[in-house]
């Protein structure tokens, strides 16, 4: 396999490009970080970041939703 086709598959096949697929993938780790800080921190202190992850968690998957959408046969882009 080239090395170009390591990079590119994946973008391809969910319909992105590279660029716009390393973009969306920090996008993406940055959201689940602050998730991941705030949960912690809520772990301890549960009267801080009460709803942080559940309403991001739903908002990410509204996200992958509406990409996924978009992204079925006849939908129009």
């Amino acid at each position: 396999m080239r090395t170009s086709n390591l990079f590119t598959r994946h973008p391809k096949e969910v319909k992105m490009s590279y660029l716009e697929h390393t973009k969306f993938a920090l996008m993406l780790s940055g959201e689940t970080l602050k998730c991941a800080v705030a949960s912690l921190i809520h772990a301890f202190f549960p009267f801080l970041f009460v709803t942080h992850t559940s309403t991001t968690i739903r908002k990410l998957q509204d996200i992958f939703d509406k990409r996924q959408e978009e992204s079925e046969p006849g939908a129009s882009k």
